[in-house]
């Protein structure tokens, strides 16, 4: 048995040991840039992604293949002749057959391209693509703080409530006993004792509820960095809020507008791709082959003769006409660029208007704090004073059940504005280290 529960306690601590307790959002923030699944794979994405730059830029190599082919001819052609060429009487024909039923070729072919302006704009929309998915992987990263944000503060948040609904429940505790001991003396009636029952299973219903919205917030959380987290006791009470509202920088850093402007690109440049295809290519190529013709199947006799063919030359190739397909996929491109243009207007106006929702309501939230905190020492206080005179008998119950009525409101709004102050702080004062400022 002993040797059981050593194994255990060991397996606890190894547990306990195997997670991160994260003191700051910003070492949320930095573990998540590290570890988070979704991070992760958008940068292999990115890496992915340069390997068709090199096969963009090996098109302007010399290419080389080795060909090979075996022909058997079951049906060689056969023409008639005068037979006065061949020796024979005038007026009769002779039937004549060419080829011979077996061919063997081997050769090598080789091509180079002089003039290709198609692949030089296949060269730039494969760099633009490869900047697009560097720059998904900024905007991935800008999306997961905001995420990381919410759930840390909102972590910390459910903790502090948990802490609070603790100290109620006790409150209820210590008020259930005073009741039942005035029950028990005849001072106070069943109902009283009744309602303070029922306001006693109230908080612990809270702060199951509580513990349940701690337990969910975590498990979001530790998705989001990707490794097994805690947050301390007091995250909550140890932030302060800064008298500045944190400066905006320029929307144009943002990663989501870099997106959009990179798309804007590509797509613009695929436009100069579709109207290079109507230029005409240049290229060099040069072919040699060894060809054997034999009457049997004896191609290992190396004393019969192969017959070697050799040509360089010089193509140009200038489209002329394929059915207006060209002239739709242009139009095309341009219907797509005119769509990406439009995404990164109603882009950079989201961020804008985010950037004002978040200024306004960090200004107005800071105001508020300041309030609400000193409204939770006045309601602390006051429940205090109210459980005193309820002791003392002068105070009735149900003008103790206000006041801790009133505080348990107050608390509430505390917590509410507390989480959107923490919220709102961390998503501005993050933005100018996403910007790249």
């Amino acid at each position: 048995m002993k040797k059981y529960l050593l194994i255990g306690c060991l397996l606890a601590g190894s547990i306990a040991q195997a997670q991160t307790v994260l003191n700051n959002v910003e070492e949320a923030l930095s573990l998540a840039r590290q570890h988070n699944p979704d991070l992760q794979a958008a940068r292999q994405t990115a890496r992915w992604q340069a390997g068709a730059v090199d096969i963009a830029r090996a098109g302007r190599l010399p290419t080389l293949r080795a060909t090979s082919a075996l022909e058997y001819n079951y049906a060689l052609p056969v023409q008639l002749v005068p037979a006065e060429f061949l020796g024979g009487n005038p007026g009769e024909y002779q039937r004549l057959q060419f080829g011979v039923p077996y061919n063997l070729t081997a050769g090598l072919e080789a091509s180079y391209s002089l003039l290709n302006p198609t692949l030089l704009h296949d060269i730039r929309l494969a760099d633009l693509n490869q900047q697009i998915a560097e720059t998904q992987v900024a905007a991935q990263q800008d999306q997961l703080a905001t995420q990381v944000v919410r759930a840390y503060y909102l972590t910390a948040l459910a903790r502090e409530a948990v802490q609070l609904s603790g100290q109620n429940l006790q409150n209820a505790d210590t008020l259930l006993a005073l009741a039942r001991e005035r029950y028990r003396a005849g001072v106070t009636e069943q109902l009283d004792l009744n309602r303070t029952q029922s306001t006693r299973l109230s908080l612990a219903d809270q702060l199951e509820q509580n513990r349940l919205a701690y337990t969910n917030n975590l498990r979001q959380l530790r998705l989001l960095v990707g490794q097994e987290v805690t947050v301390p006791d007091g995250a909550a009470q140890g932030w302060a809020a800064t008298g500045e509202v944190p400066a905006s920088t320029l929307p144009d850093n943002y990663p989501q507008i870099r997106l959009r402007a990179s798309q804007l690109t590509y797509y613009q440049e695929s436009i100069r791709r579709e109207q290079a295809t109507r230029l005409p290519q240049l290229s060099l190529y040069g072919r040699y082959s060894a060809q054997a013709q034999r009457r049997e199947f004896n191609f290992l006799d190396f004393g019969q003769p192969w017959f070697s063919i050799g040509v360089v030359g010089v193509r140009l190739e200038v489209p002329v006409f394929n059915g207006g397909v060209r002239l739709h996929t242009i139009a095309r491109a341009k219907v797509r660029a005119d769509i990406a243009r439009t995404e990164l207007e109603a882009e950079r106006r989201r961020q804008l208007a985010q950037d004002e929702e978040w200024q306004t309501s960090y200004a107005q939230v800071q105001r508020s704090l300041t309030l609400g905190r000193e409204n939770l020492d006045l309601s602390t206080q006051n429940l205090d004073l109210a459980l005193i005179k309820y002791r003392a008998g002068t105070y009735t119950y149900d003008q103790y059940l206000t006041v801790f009525n009133e505080s348990l409101l107050t608390q509430n709004r505390y917590l509410t504005t507390l989480a959107n102050a923490m919220i709102y702080g961390g998503l501005l004062w993050t933005r100018p280290l996403l910007s790249g400022e």
